[in-house]
């Protein structure tokens, strides 16, 4: 499950050749001719959606919402385009696999490698590639790399 949606983020960012952090999600998305729309929601819980019709793709994004977790969102949905989930298989299952996917699209292991050998702290990783320290920890956890930094700021 993980090793796919890895490999579709990879895929992805090796289409639009990027090199460096931090990656554009919705730059990507747009190249992919996916709308990416801001606006308040109702329901501040919610973060974002995906909407799909034969003519259309737009990610909605809460706008209220930080930053980093505006560009998490992005991305999450843009997996569900990308693998293209629909509302017949496992919303567990797809939910899951769109989390792998943005942290891979937002944090690509290469550039996290390469990051680590330069920068130590969780705080300025999370902000060198504009995530939150949350998904950077994770991301650094899932990949047995938590222990290379030297700094929990």
């Amino acid at each position: 499950m993980a090793k796919r949606a890895e490999s579709a983020a990879a895929r992805l960012l090796a289409s639009h050749a990027f090199t460096g952090p931090p990656v554009d999600p919705e730059a990507i998305a747009r190249a992919e001719g996916v709308l990416v729309v801001r606006r308040r929601f109702e329901d501040a819980d919610v973060s974002g959606m995906l909407f799909r019709d034969s003519n259309h793709h737009i990610i909605g994004v809460n706008s209220a919402h930080p930053v980093q977790r505006q560009r998490f969102t992005i991305a999450h949905e843009l997996g569900h385009h990308v693998m293209g989930h629909d509302s017949c298989g496992s919303v567990d299952l797809q939910e899951r696999q769109a989390n792998v996917f943005a942290a891979e699209l937002l944090i690509p292991l290469p550039l996290l490698r390469h990051a680590l050998t330069k920068i130590r702290g969780l705080g300025a990783l999370s902000q060198l590639f504009l995530v939150s320290k949350e998904a950077m920890q994770y991301k650094l956890n899932e990949h047995g790399l938590l222990l290379k930094l030297s700094g929990f700021d």
